[in-house]
């Protein structure tokens, strides 16, 4: 995936970033080129972001109406399960066992928007589109869609949005009616009885080895050639141990506490020809952080801040390790990226690790090492993590 964060000393966003297409917020499906795979739209949304207009139809489970769900018939006369907890904020879903509706609020009419869903993309809607309805769902499956803007003119309210949705699944000799009152109650449930939830930013270098960078063909660092620095030969894998900064929020859903925690790899420096160890250092990480913004019903916002520099290179070399985010999180699975942006060094990793189940926010392979020595030909421009900029084919 591929985005952009405010740094703590604001890194300034980009009002546009060349050609080169920044992948989708998610597990993203790209073609070889880098351009998101168009996929056709399907049918037209029933529920839009005023769903919670719609006639009530939860009948006796009214306690289906909390924690942002509820059961609505449309004007089309359809009824679905409505998750609005998010309406506020712009983005709303409605699901009932046939079909899933999403509905959201445009930052501007001229952007198109992308829905993912897990790994794929399903469409690629638009300008000016505001829903999307997804036939292609299964009963009782649980999906995770992403809702996410291509960036053009005025950014500032650009927000991707995550949605967790269950599809209802009937039982033998029950209505679609009494299944989606049961499935609205027992999702209200599980979103009040949310314990705890973590929002972790990893950076890691993909290769095993990565030679000094250079500034002018010199050498930035104090080990050049003939040295290589170790990397951490690794994937988007969530359960690798290894990385070059770690940012974590534990969030404690009954108190709405923020617990952070940062984490900065040991910089290891190998004699190109022998292999063998020269030197390692860790960078302080002081300028890490993880902090509350705020919380409300069922959210908490969290601002993350990623940087660290090679400890072995010149201060004037701009190798910083650089990137921050605005985040909010909802007990019930919705998250939505506010603002934020990141240099393209090394790769990023956004996930969401709730109860057992991991949820892949953000990640994007990093561009090259150019975007730390800032030498080289051109394309380390900031990734922007509230949408992408890109052209569709």
């Amino acid at each position: 995936m591929e985005s952009s964060l405010r740094n703590r000393m604001p890194i300034p966003r980009l009002a546009a970033i060349s050609v080169i297409p920044l992948a989708l917020l998610g597990t993203t499906v790209t073609t070889a080129s880098g351009s998101p795979v168009a996929k056709p739209a399907a049918a037209k949304a029933a529920f839009g972001l005023d769903a919670t207009t719609y006639r009530d139809a939860a009948g006796t489970a009214r306690s289906s109406t909390t924690e942002g769900f509820s059961v609505r018939t449309a004007r089309s006369g359809e009824t679905a399960v409505v998750d609005s907890s998010m309406a506020s904020d712009g983005a709303i879903s409605a699901s009932n066992p046939h079909f899933v509706d999403l509905a959201w609020k445009t930052y501007s009419n001229k952007a198109r928007y992308t829905v993912v869903r897990g790994d794929a993309v399903l469409a690629e809607l638009p300008a000016g589109s505001t829903s999307f309805r997804d036939t292609t769902v299964a009963p009782g499956a649980k999906y995770q869609y992403q809702i996410v803007p291509q960036l053009v003119g005025n950014t500032t309210q650009a927000r991707t949005f995550g949605l967790q949705v269950t599809v209802p699944a009937p039982e033998s000799g029950q209505s679609d009616l009494a299944t989606m009152r049961a499935s609205a109650t027992a999702r209200a449930k599980a979103a009040a009885a949310a314990t705890t939830t973590t929002l972790t930013w990893t950076t890691f270098i993909p290769q095993k080895r990565l030679d000094a960078p250079l500034v002018a063909g010199k050498p930035a660092c104090t080990y050049g050639k003939g040295y290589s620095f170790g990397g951490d030969n690794r994937s988007f894998n969530w359960r690798s141990s290894s990385y070059r900064t770690s940012a974590s929020a534990v969030i404690t859903w009954k108190s709405k506490k923020v617990k952070g925690h940062t984490s900065i790899g040991t910089t290891h420096v190998y004699n190109k020809k022998t292999g063998k160890l020269k030197a390692k250092r860790t960078d302080s990480g002081s300028k890490m952080q993880v902090r509350k913004l705020g919380s409300g019903s069922g959210y908490v916002d969290i601002r993350m801040v990623t940087h660290s520099t090679n400890p072995f290179c010149s201060k004037k070399l701009p190798n910083a390790i650089d990137g921050s985010l605005q985040f909010k999180i909802r007990s019930n699975g919705n998250w939505e990226i506010r603002s934020g942006n990141h240099r393209q060094m090394p790769s990023h990793h956004i996930y969401i690790y709730n109860g057992g189940r991991v949820t892949d926010v953000y990640k994007r392979k990093a561009a090259s090492p150019w975007c730390l020595s800032g030498s080289g030909p051109a394309g380390c421009e900031l990734a922007n993590l509230t949408g992408y900029t890109g052209r569709y084919k």
